[in-house]
């Protein structure tokens, strides 16, 4: 009997939606382990690297075959972060928080507040959920993207959002909010009966953080990675932290177990090495401090973000300066948002593994000069 003459029943109309795609899954080609991966913000810094590697080794192997226990690991969190236990969702990374706020809140028809350019799966989740999206465009200017917390809390006014997303910083763009404008932008989506989502992916590279308000702000959710500083991007562990009476609300849509038994295992170990994580933040942040000042140096249009990466414009040596670079290091050549048009971004990363990547644009710049 020919199964030709069977078909699957229609998706929800959200997914159906010829607008929703998702970036092929099987063609993808590997990167070359020979090269430097500056391209997802990812911790490279060797000893970070290192420790990862030994925590890892040092899981017992009941961690393969067993489900995970993880109240252990949401008690060790919790007075880290400064708030209960009950405040706190792990996530298969900050992606799964994320996913987890607009699956407990957001149904067809509601409006959803993000900032654009930002993280994708705003905007795919958004349309997953139906959502009516209202975009909080960076304007371009000489000192990069610019978005004013004037804007932000006239946006919140006028569309009436049932959800405000805010990555701070937000990526690709760098850019941070002070404490002052976060705390009126948090009251503006109050006032107007939305749910706030700060993104905290970022964070220690940009220290100040809003996590301990959510006791104070009910309609407040925090999240973070521990992609970028704590360098298990491919531990895949995230949380998201709300006052308890969202968090329990988050709790509800979660799967059977948050995440794995081997990903709570290696987080719950490196936990214990906040001092090793801040230490390779400094690295890092060090790193990108000679790089950028490599590149004011050699007279290119620098911005500095916040997050653990940067933007240089290479103007009319871009191409020699791609083509120079490209045998040796992956990053971001262009955007084509506006904003970022012209720029190539790099994850930062050690000064010494950022000295060959510099060399490489000086002999182009050199070369140039003498041609």
């Amino acid at each position: 009997m020919s199964a030709s003459r069977f078909a699957p029943p229609s998706p929800r109309p959200e997914i159906a939606d010829s607008g929703l795609t998702r970036p092929d899954w099987v063609g993808n080609n590997p990167r070359d382990p020979g090269k430097l991966w500056l391209d997802k913000n990812e911790n490279t810094d060797p000893a970070m690297i290192e420790l990862v590697r030994s925590v890892i080794a040092s899981v017992p192997a009941d961690a393969g075959f067993t489900y995970p226990d993880l109240g252990p690991v949401y008690r060790k969190l919790a007075p880290m972060v400064g708030v209960p236990p009950q405040c706190l969702l792990l996530t298969p990374g900050s992606d799964g928080a994320i996913r987890a706020v607009f699956e407990a809140y957001i149904a067809p028809g509601d409006k959803v507040l993000h900032t654009v350019p930002t993280f994708a799966m705003y905007g795919v989740y958004a349309r997953m959920y139906g959502a009516q999206v209202t975009g909080l465009e960076y304007r371009p200017s000489n000192a990069g993207p610019v978005l004013h917390a004037d804007d932000v809390v006239a946006a919140i006014a006028t569309s009436k959002p049932k959800l405000v997303g805010l990555p701070n910083p937000d990526s690709p763009t760098g850019t941070v909010f002070s404490q002052a404008d976060l705390r009126r932008i948090i009251e503006a989506a109050g006032e107007g009966g939305a749910l706030i989502l700060i993104d905290e992916a970022y964070y220690p590279f940009h220290a100040e953080t809003v996590l301990p308000w959510v006791m104070e702000y009910p309609h407040l959710v925090v999240c973070r990675s521990t992609g970028k500083a704590w360098g298990m991007a491919g531990v895949r562990v995230g949380y998201a932290a709300a006052h308890p009476d969202v968090a329990v609300m988050l709790h509800k849509v979660r799967a059977m177990y948050e995440v794995g038994a081997l990903s709570a295992a290696v987080f719950e170990r490196m936990l214990d090495h906040e001092d090793a994580m801040r230490e390779s933040v400094a690295r890092i942040s060090a790193g990108k401090a000679h790089f950028l000042a490599a590149m004011d140096e050699l007279g290119f249009q620098t911005l500095k973000g916040q997050g653990n990466f940067l933007h240089v414009a290479f103007g009319a040596r871009a191409e020699a300066i791609h083509a120079a670079l490209a045998p040796q290091v992956y990053y971001r050549k262009d955007f084509a948002e506006p904003c970022l048009k012209g720029f190539s971004r790099f994850s930062a990363t050690t000064a010494e593994l950022f000295n060959p990547v510099i060399e490489a644009i000086r002999d182009v710049v050199k070369g140039e000069g003498q041609s």
